[in-house]
């Protein structure tokens, strides 16, 4: 059987103030963003959605990768349902597979590329559609499991689904991108110098802080939890 490949989305070259809005100053935020810098991002490809379970389905079928919690768990298995319980790891490997078996050279998305990618266009604004969280864009607050992919509108790029439903994992090690703001989540015994950047809250994400366009979390590599998934970037 061949790969599913994603349904890719053109981004066009621009510039982005990252980290906009300011971070307000809440004392329990449990990672603080830098605004100001603004940089230039080439133009890339997307996946519209986030993989998918038909999508990671197939590739196990393949490999005989390890398969993902939740992923034959009422509630999670539907074939239209974000892939949960994917560490970093598990994300860069299928990456690899779905280059090797298609000749598109696939990746994670950058850090700036997620953040570019998820204003659609919009400047300084908190989420994709505006500055309010509006349960009719996104799934937040609580929900028992991510709803399937393109359940709510795209953005102003034809990206959907960069904010709740699943963290997303980025390609950059956090430290790399975070201004100084050091790497400390280390529940699975490494180095957290090596996590990466995850973006985007999730579905039972209940601050709308970390569902800011402008938050970035990180996780240890070889973390993998029901909230987190991925898509991929050319």
């Amino acid at each position: 059987m061949a790969a599913i490949e994603p349904v890719l989305v053109d981004v066009p070259a621009g510039t982005l103030a990252i980290g906009v809005p300011e971070c307000p100053p809440d004392p329990n935020l449990q990672r603080r963003w830098h605004t100001g810098k603004r940089i230039e991002v080439a133009a890339f490809r997307i996946g519209k959605y986030p993989v998918t379970n038909r999508e990671y389905h197939r590739y196990i079928a393949e490999t005989g990768a390890d398969v993902p919690m939740r992923l034959d768990v009422d509630g999670f298995d539907d074939d239209a349902l974000p892939v949960v319980g994917i560490s970093w790891d598990d994300a860069t490997a299928y990456a690899t597979w779905l280059t090797e078996n298609t000749g598109t050279r696939y990746r994670l998305p950058g850090d700036a590329e997620f953040e570019y990618a998820a204003r659609g266009g919009r400047e300084g604004s908190k989420f994709p559609w505006g500055d309010e969280l509006d349960p009719a864009h996104t799934s937040y607050g609580g929900m028992a499991a991510p709803p399937p992919v393109g359940t709510y509108p795209a953005n102003g790029f034809g990206v959907c689904d960069m904010i709740g439903g699943v963290w997303e994992w980025c390609q950059d090690p956090y430290e790399d991108v975070s201004d100084g703001d050091p790497a400390t989540n280390n529940p699975t015994g490494g180095d957290p110098s090596s996590n990466p950047v995850l973006r985007g809250g999730a579905y039972f994400t209940s601050d709308p802080l970390n569902l800011y366009i402008a938050y970035r979390n990180e996780d240890p590599p070889d973390l993998r939890h029901e909230v987190i998934g991925f898509r991929v970037a050319v």
